[in-house]
């Protein structure tokens, strides 16, 4: 079952955004690291570009109002899934997962949209709700281990009580297994970006410039604060960039020379006009019209 909202076009229920049009919406964090445009890697300057940067405090609220009437809207169509599944006596029986495959970083240090390591956009939810009376999905438990979309499908077998392939990349959630460490590859070329994580640190990569961030989430979770120039996180710095080093395979060995990452020539920023449809994929603006109470969800048939 796959619902497209929160994804913009920004259009929520009348109802729904009733909720929150009183509601005072705290504003994006920005921070310092993604004010200097002129030192920010060539990826994030394209990014600030593309979907602007100059929004009103008001607007930003209202661009969150209509995100969360859409997520609020989508919480009342799973509760009733959820009451159904009750109601025909097959909820005991049925394994829930709930994720998304990306969020949106709604003007969080300037930045718009997916395709970014940084919490907002990578950080998604996952929920997981097994057969009734399966000892290793008890209600109310968190798990604060690090997990991708790769390990649903054998958390599902496994929950299932299917074997789970020994080729698939993933791994059970639900099994004892463990990864220490999660690499993410987004995107190739001037705009390419990676990432590890290995327990609160996370470290991201651009090799346009040869550049990289690091933060301690359990210190800084609006990722506020770039320690990868601290001498006091240097050998923890070295440490991450060695784990990535070992997951780059074809083109991306070529950011390498002696072992070493050296990345691609800074690429100088250029202006690009942007002849797509941004305003209505990217901008998640103008507000969305409340006149069309009778608006269904979803793509059209």
């Amino acid at each position: 079952l796959s619902y497209c909202h929160p994804h913009p076009p920004l259009v929520p229920l009348e109802w729904y955004y009733n909720l929150y049009r009183d509601a005072d919406i705290p504003l994006p964090h920005q921070a310092a690291w993604s004010q200097d445009f002129d030192n920010l890697p060539y990826a994030l300057q394209m990014i600030q570009t593309r979907y602007g940067n100059t929004f009103s405090d008001e607007e930003l609220q209202g661009i969150h109002r209509a995100f969360y009437a859409l997520c609020t809207h989508i919480d009342h169509q799973l509760r009733r899934v959820i009451g159904t599944l009750r109601e025909e006596r097959l909820l005991d029986n049925t394994i829930i997962c709930f994720t998304s495959d990306h969020g949106d970083m709604l003007g969080q240090h300037g930045l718009w949209a997916k395709r970014l390591y940084y919490e907002q956009s990578a950080n998604i939810p996952m929920l997981l709700l097994g057969p009734a009376n399966d000892e290793r999905t008890p209600a109310g438990t968190q798990d604060d281990r690090l997990v991708g979309w790769q390990d649903v499908m054998p958390t599902l077998l496994d929950l299932a009580g299917i074997p789970i392939p020994e080729t698939v990349e993933g791994a059970s959630m639900v099994g004892d297994a463990r990864r220490p460490y999660l690499f993410g590859e987004v995107g190739e070329g001037p705009m390419a970006t990676r990432m590890v994580r290995q327990d609160q640190y996370k470290l991201i990569y651009y090799p346009t410039g040869n550049r990289f961030q690091l933060f301690d989430l359990d210190a800084d979770p609006q990722e506020m604060t770039d320690l990868s120039g601290s001498e006091s996180h240097a050998a923890l710095l070295q440490s991450l960039t060695a784990l990535l080093v070992d997951e780059l395979y074809g083109n991306d060995e070529e950011w390498l020379h002696d072992g070493q990452l050296v990345g691609l020539p800074q690429k100088e920023w250029q202006p690009v006009k942007n002849r797509e449809l941004s305003g209505q994929r990217g901008l998640h603006w103008p507000p969305p019209p409340l006149d069309l109470s009778g608006r269904q969800v979803g793509m059209p048939g």
